[in-house]
Parts: structure tokens; sequence; C-alpha cells
């Protein structure tokens, strides 16, 4: 049997669901899993990237915790040695000291990147202009990070192919293992058709979900209404002046069981509408969410959705930042139940298909086996 050692400083719970995701997947494939973690960031994650004045005390802080957890990964080696180290997300600034380890003890390692620090804070988010001196530390950490890996992981093959290119590293160096929900529950049946089509939108607000032009969207579809968890403030407000009484505002955070109870009181679900590079090259998590509860999903027409969802029947396209056509779109919903019950009915199984714990297993065997690691006990179909 696969023995797997996770080590790094991940986060798990509310809102960080890769890593328990990335365990089942290992599991169900018939590996063992052991862990040496450290401390993770959390939710100060988002308010140190829009603070680059505090990287460098972040940086030092990173010092410290990266010797303590190399110390501890030394002493797991000793006694027992693994057939491979996986450093889940965000595993950034401990890569090259823990596969520096594990190399000595001639253990391969997997870096689950997940997402680039350079796609992230440059090119999706803005908080570095490219050419800046944050913006070639972002690329550099992501580089660094890269290259002491024997695989990297990310979502999608667009995503592989993009750090690839970003990295300067041979493509061999990359896989994808899909998004998957840890928590899927058993789908919800749609709810009695009400007077308007409910849309659910949960979210941070960041540019790739587009929440704008979801609010714009519904202002202009008259027959749907939207209720609203996360968005920024600005977004909060915005919807408050358009959408008036066709708006639920919900909080800026609800944990898994509200967020559940409000998929099941919705007719579809808002999946994403941003304009930057990243929407075309990824299916975001709420979209498996969703897909998994038994809920349709509306989102931009990219290459992402195509390649994963195309023909799937649960998903409804509008074309990347058409909001007129994303109205109509919601508008025809509306008047069409029958589609969106049609669509339902296939949610579920187009999740497993695409997300599901099988789907992430086979894409592990397949991880492991181009490292040359073990004999895994199970082996799981494509």
């Amino acid at each position: 049997m696969t023995d797997v050692l996770f080590c790094g400083a991940w986060d798990e719970g509310p809102g960080y669901p890769r890593t328990t995701s990335l365990r089942q997947g290992l599991l169900a494939a018939g590996c063992v899993v052991r862990e040496c973690r450290g401390k993770g960031l959390g939710r100060a994650k988002q308010a140190l990237l829009r603070a680059p004045w505090r990287w460098p005390a972040a940086f030092c802080q990173q010092r410290a915790e990266r010797a303590r957890l190399t110390s501890q990964l030394a002493a797991e080696l000793a006694v027992r040695r693994p057939d491979c180290v996986v450093v889940p997300y965000p595993g950034h600034a401990l890569a090259s000291a823990i596969a520096a380890q594990a190399h000595a003890a001639g253990v391969p390692v997997v870096l689950d990147l997940f997402l680039s620090a350079y796609d992230t804070v440059v090119e999706d988010r803005a908080l570095a202009h490219p050419g800046s001196l944050a913006a070639w530390w972002c690329a550099h950490v992501d580089r660094r990070a890269c290259a002491a890996a024997d695989l990297v992981l990310v979502d999608t093959a667009a995503n592989a192919a993009y750090a690839a290119v970003l990295t300067g590293l041979p493509a061999e160096r990359f896989a994808w293992l899909p998004v998957h929900d840890p928590d899927a529950p058993a789908p919800a049946p749609l709810p009695p058709s009400g007077p308007r089509l409910r849309l659910l939108f949960f979210g941070t607000g960041v540019p790739l979900h587009g929440l704008s032009a979801w609010i714009e969207a519904v202002a202009l579809a008259p027959d749907v209404e939207l209720t609203l968890v996360g968005g920024t403030p600005s977004d909060r407000a915005a919807a408050r002046a358009r959408l008036g009484a066709r708006l639920d505002l919900q909080p800026e955070f609800v944990d898994r069981s509200r967020l559940q109870q409000l998929i099941a009181a919705s007719d579809v679900v808002a999946g994403i509408f941003g304009r930057s590079g990243k929407a075309q090259r990824v299916v975001p998590l709420k979209v498996a969410h969703a897909l998994a509860a038994g809920r349709p999903v509306v989102t931009a027409d990219t290459p992402a959705v195509a390649q994963w969802l195309d023909g799937s029947g649960a998903v409804f396209l509008a074309p990347v930042g058409d909001v007129a056509a994303l109205a109509d779109c919601l508008q025809r919903l509306a008047g069409d139940r029958r589609q969106v019950a049609a669509a339902a009915a296939v949610a579920r199984p187009a999740y497993d298909r695409a997300f599901g714990t099988a789907r992430l297993a086979a894409r592990w065997t397949e991880a492991l086996q181009r490292l040359g690691v073990g004999r895994l006990a199970a082996a799981v179909g494509a």
C-alpha cells in the first residue's frame, strides 16, 4: 500500500477544501496518508495579499515556521520513510526546504501549487503591476517552488500549461487534479416554482466571479431575484441600489450547513463572469458545489467550462463579458422551468463524472504512476 506523507502548513475547515479533497482522493486510490503539519495562515492570506508592505515580516515568520517544519519532517523520515511527500497548498514558501530533505532521503515530492502567486496577485486581482518588484517576486516564488518538486499539481489542464509557461519549466513537470467537494451532500430536490427564478451567488467578490456583471444582469431580468452571499461592501451596496426587493442579502460569510440550505432554496447558481485569463482556465469550486447539490449553473462560456461540462446539460452559458446575453439567459430560464428541472436532474451525475471522488482518485493514480511511486492497492478506472 502506497504511503503518502503530507508536509506543509495548510488550512482546512470551512472555505478550505483543497487538502481535504486531495486526502480523500488518495484514500480512494488505496493509499495511506500521514501528516507532518505546521500552522497555516487561514484568512490572513487575503489581508496579506493586499498589504505588500507586510510581506517582509511575513517572510521572516515563514522562515521560522519552515525551520520548525523541516525539523519535524526529519524526525518523520527517520522513523518511517514514505513513498511520496505531498506539499499541500499553499506550499510556495515551504516547497524548496521540504523537497531538499525529502530528496536527500530518496523520496519524490509532489507540490499542489493549486493557485499561482503571480496569477493571483498580478493578473487576476491586479494588486501589483506587471514588471513591478512585487510581480517579479511572485513569479520567482512560483518558479522556485515548482522547480523544487518532482511533480506540480494544479486544477485544470489549461492551468498546467499556463504554469509551465510562467515558470519556464518543462510541461511534463505539471499535472492536474480537478476541484472537488469533500463534503458533497445528497442532491436536494428543486423547491416549488415561485413567481421569480431564484439565482444564488456566493463568493468573496474577487474579479474572477464578476459579481458586478451578475448584479447588472439580474437588474435587466425582471423575473429573476438574487440571493447574495459575500461580495465586497461596494458590491453589496450596488446590489441593494439596483435590485431593491429582488435582492435577498445574506451575510458576507455563511457556514457550510447554511450554504446548503441556500442552495436547496435556489433554482440555479451563479458561476463566474470575470474577464481575466484565469477565468478562461478554471472551473471554480463554487460550480462543483452547486452541481454536487443538484443545482444547474449559469456561467460564462469559457474554454475550461466547455472542456469539463460541455454536453452535460447541467450548465447554461453566456458569452464572457456580455451582460445583456447573461440577462437574456436568466430571463429565458425564468420562463422555462422545465428546462431548469431537466438541468437539475443531470447536475449531480455531471459532478460525479468531472469532479467526484472516483475521478480524483483516478487522477491521483496517474500522477503517482508518473513518479513511479509504489503499487496502488486499488486500481481506479479513469
